[in-house]
């Protein structure tokens, strides 16, 4: 047991991908004998602190930044003298990788990369993200021990964009959470009997760009009177995404329904689920949608959408920004009968045990 410890490092535990995977494997490393020690900044609108196995320690260093959580992050490694990270936030492993300089300890470093980071750089608004943040990622990033990117599109990115070593990167994809199982199988006999909406699920912000699928369906709404598109999520975008549904003359076929901790009805009973994202890391939306039997339809943004869409197989991969084609792969959806059990078997390959498998050989084989 001695040789099965890691500790978590991560901003919070709220509702977003990178939350509900870092509880996805913590609670799956625990089943399977490791000592987890999990280290958020707060716990603020936190859900997924109440799902952790109560083997897993959690320490909570009351920050709201990652700027400003490193000397708390140094007193805890002078305190408990953890030996390998597993972080969750490239902001957080250049943290670490400065705290094991002054400290000059020699823990090891596992950054679990969370986007395309070039493609985010582009997007910011603020000097310290834009151009501070990219300055720091590229003097330290390189010194982490392991990079973990869930797409060989996120892994590209590192290597062209930030010089990093590609010896140093390995690909691993996102597991499926362990309850979209449990649901599909008490629902099993519904798999088939679909509604008669198109679903968009995720946060309401600008990079999730999802004014596309609002203007998409408007083109399309004509030819099927009762179809509807629903947003799952909130964000700071909601009341312009609300104008223009308005603006659109489709306010009274768009839905709204707010954050959701339990997605697995939304997901199984739509015709499709749409993500029009500027850019991601990979896209857990996707692999949801197709573990619940649920066609997908995805811009061919950097990173992850091609490596998860088979073409008429789950889904529809849609040139980028490209607004008539989106609609018409809105309405090739929209109008087909698709086999819910084929749509499904394209998700195996993101079952949680062996993707548990391969973080588990990484934790043990690294060294600082």
């Amino acid at each position: 047991m001695s040789d099965k410890k890691i500790t978590f490092l991560i901003n919070s535990l709220g509702g977003g991908g990178a939350e509900n995977v870092c509880a996805i494997l913590a609670n799956g490393l625990a089943k399977s004998g490791w000592k987890i020690t999990l280290i958020v900044l707060h716990l603020e609108h936190s859900i997924h602190h109440k799902q952790l196995d109560n083997t897993i320690d959690i320490v909570v260093l009351e920050k709201q930044h990652s700027r400003t959580a490193l000397i708390s992050l140094i007193k805890h490694i002078l305190k408990s003298r953890p030996n390998k990270f597993l972080v969750f936030n490239h902001q957080l492993a250049i943290c670490l990788v400065l705290a094991r300089i002054l400290l000059r300890e020699d823990f090891a470093i596992i950054s679990r990369n969370i986007s395309t980071l070039s493609e985010a750089r582009k997007i910011q608004g603020s000097f310290w993200h834009k151009h501070a943040v990219d300055y720091i990622l590229k003097l330290f990033y390189s010194k982490v021990n392991r990079i973990i990117a869930q797409s060989h599109d996120m892994r590209k990115d590192l290597t062209d964009y930030y010089s990093i070593n590609p010896s140093k990167i390995v690909v691993i994809p996102n597991p499926i959470n362990p309850g979209i199982d449990e649901h599909r199988m008490k629902n099993i006999n519904d798999v088939d009997n679909k509604r008669d909406y198109l679903l968009c699920v995720g946060r309401l912000e600008p990079a999730k760009a999802f004014d596309y699928a609002i203007r998409a369906f408007s083109i399309i709404k004509n030819d099927f009177p009762h179809l509807r598109l629903k947003f799952v999520g909130s964000g700071s975008s909601e009341d312009l995404l609300r104008a223009n549904a308005r603006a659109l003359k489709v306010e009274h076929l768009v839905d709204f329904e707010g954050f959701q901790l339990n997605t697995s009805p939304y997901y199984a009973n739509a015709k499709a689920t749409i993500l029009t994202s500027l850019y991601e890391g990979f896209p857990n939306v996707l692999i949801e949608s197709i573990a619940h039997g649920t066609p997908v339809i995805a811009f061919d943004c950097k990173s992850g959408p091609n490596e998860i869409i088979e073409e008429n197989v789950n889904g529809h991969l849609v040139r980028y920004q490209d607004e008539p084609h989106l609609a018409k792969a809105m309405r090739q959806a929209a109008g087909r009968d698709w086999d819910a059990s084929t749509v499904c078997a394209t998700a195996a390959r993101y079952s949680p045990e062996p993707i548990l498998s391969r973080y588990a050989e990484e934790i043990s084989n690294l060294t600082a």
